[in-house]
């Protein structure tokens, strides 16, 4: 025979809350979730015992799984479901018939195999009533009783989320695992994880890629929940976290009341609203197509890919033979290039940090300790929007517009509204001051490569490169660098 358990999410909600508050350990919230488990597993020996005596019983356990959500999968069912197929049980025994079934989709599988010719399988509860599925009656009550149960959970699916629904836009708290920045309260900033947090979004700000600050954050220790390093993805979601700025969200979206701002939680926040509209827009770039377009989407390799240009076509140079111990630079024909231009990666990489660190040298103490004020010449268009939506909200109100206008007309002016408070954000979160000698203080090594690229280009257009002169056929090529083969483009040019 084969026995039944069964746990569900929704069945161990409570304990869940106990735990939250403070009632109970995560050690002793197991042993009761435990508990559950061995008390049916005691009511169907007791079952077992009175309608086959003596026949041994084979328990299949999906603890703390749901049998109501459709992409769930329970193992122990399914496999119950093969040794039925194969005939290696006698029937299938439960506390209740919703611990198997709250689909009738996996009730009429079930079914099948007790319709079929000479079946004799045994189906029985605790509950007393006939589900006998070798007969019509059987059948007919137990189909009754797995609709009942699967409309209690969809009742039950709705209130919890017309209740997420109102806790959201009331700015409380809701569950869910603890997230990066935060003690396990979900309330309590952790200082170590709010510094990673601060130091990442102004990496992303000074253009690094995602996959710098990935490394970086790697490179310190952090790991996820399961243990493991973080990945790109992950840290793009920790960046992206509405929380971030004490925004509360709903189905993944952050949340705005009707006058179109945004509903606060009660957490400490890491950042304020625009430094996390700065930082998202920086990721996702504005319009659209945001997730095409941000920096972090094609990552930088190299140095100089697209500032080195082939002196005989002007195509763009790239990387080549990253990982060979040659590495270099050439125009590829696959981009548009006449593929007749190469050169060392390594050394053209060193002549042009040499020079850009001779030019900044130079540099008068004015310009290399210059701020240049945030720029952002659309203030008058966002202030417009914001009136023009608050009268568009208010006509509304007042019925003078329809319901179906208003939705489509707010959702119009919302988003220009957030294309131009992200521009602002970004310019001006920037960093002010030119670059300069304080910049590269410390080394170009300890800068990463949009650090380097950002250095040469507030210095440097391009940079020509001409073929090589007086190659002898079949001769070994120098692995150093002709310099007169170099044309530098300076900005002031």
């Amino acid at each position: 025979m084969a026995g039944y358990l069964r746990m569900s999410d929704a069945d161990l909600s409570e304990i869940k809350n106990l735990v939250k508050i403070g009632a109970l350990t995560p050690e002793e919230a197991k042993e009761r979730e435990r508990k559950g488990v061995l008390k049916q597993k005691e009511d169907v020996v007791q079952l077992a015992s009175t309608l086959c005596p003596g026949q041994a019983v084979v328990f299949y356990e999906d603890n703390n799984l749901s049998a109501f959500k459709r992409n769930v999968k329970r193992k122990s069912f399914e496999r119950m479901l093969k040794d039925l197929e194969v005939g290696s049980l006698g029937g299938v025994l439960a506390y209740d018939i919703d611990r198997l079934f709250r689909q009738p989709k996996d009730l009429e599988r079930l079914i099948d195999y007790y319709e079929s010719p000479g079946s004799s399988l045994v189906f029985s509860t605790l509950s007393g009533q006939n589900f006998d599925l070798t007969t019509p009656d059987g059948r007919f009550t137990a189909r009754i009783m797995v609709n009942v149960a699967n409309k209690s959970s969809e009742d039950m699916k709705r209130r919890l989320r017309r209740e997420m629904e109102r806790m959201a836009f009331a700015g409380e708290m809701s569950g869910g695992p603890r997230p990066f920045g935060w003690e396990d309260d979900r309330l309590t900033l952790r200082p170590k994880e709010k510094k990673a947090l601060d130091d990442m979004g102004e990496m992303v700000l000074k253009g690094n890629s995602l996959t710098t600050v990935t490394t970086w954050l790697r490179s310190k220790g952090f790991v996820g929940r399961t243990g493991k390093p973080f990945v790109r993805s992950s840290v793009r979601r920790i960046l992206l976290n509405p929380r971030n700025a004490g925004i509360r969200k709903f189905r993944g979206e952050p949340l705005k009341n009707q006058e179109g701002n945004y509903i606060m939680g009660p957490w400490e926040a890491p950042w304020t609203v625009d430094k996390w509209l700065a930082i998202k827009n920086t990721i996702e770039g504005p319009g659209p197509n945001r997730a095409k377009v941000g920096p972090g989407h094609n990552t930088v390799r190299s140095i100089l890919s697209g500032i080195l240009r082939c002196g005989v076509c002007g195509t763009r140079m790239v990387a080549a033979n990253t990982s060979r111990k040659y590495p270099k630079y050439r125009c590829a024909r696959d981009a548009g290039g006449c593929g007749n231009i190469t050169i060392s990666r390594p050394a053209v990489e060193d002549t042009v940090r040499g020079l850009v660190s001779d030019v900044l040298m130079t540099a008068t103490a004015q310009k290399e300790t210059e701020e240049v004020g945030p720029k952002w010449d659309k203030a008058k268009k966002l202030a417009a929007l914001e009136d023009e939506f608050s009268e568009f909200h208010q006509l509304w109100k007042a019925g003078k517009i329809k319901t179906t206008s208003y939705i489509l007309g707010r959702e119009k002016l919302e988003e220009e509204i957030d294309q131009l408070r992200g521009e602002r954000a970004v310019a001006l979160a920037r960093p002010t001051k030119v670059p300069s000698l304080e910049v590269i203080k410390n080394g170009w090594d300890k800068l990463s490569i949009e650090s380097q690229r950002e250095v040469i280009l507030s210095v440097l257009s391009a940079v020509m490169v001409a073929s090589r002169k007086n190659v002898p056929a079949g001769g070994r090529v120098d692995r150093g660098i002709d310099h007169s083969r170099l044309t530098p483009v300076f900005k002031q040019q």
